[in-house]
């Protein structure tokens, strides 16, 4: 009969640490909602960037597409 390990839990004065600019490349806007500044969290919205903020390969179709119904509105 082995052991059992029991992990403590964290002490209740840790706080977590959140990313404090935009994970898109080369943006250094302050995050918003989800790691995304608020220009950046847009693209979330539409499929420009996935959660890590890297570009799709499609990225210039959508792109487009993005703009003519921005233009739209």
């Amino acid at each position: 009969m082995a052991k059992e390990k029991t992990v403590a839990p964290a002490p209740s004065n840790v706080i977590q640490m959140t990313p404090t600019s935009c994970c898109v490349e080369k943006c250094t806007g302050k995050t918003h909602k989800l790691g995304f500044c608020a220009d950046h969290f847009v693209w979330f919205k539409e499929g420009l960037v996935n959660k890590k903020g890297e570009k799709p390969a499609d990225f210039d179709r959508k792109y487009q597409a993005f703009m003519m119904k921005k233009k739209a509105a």
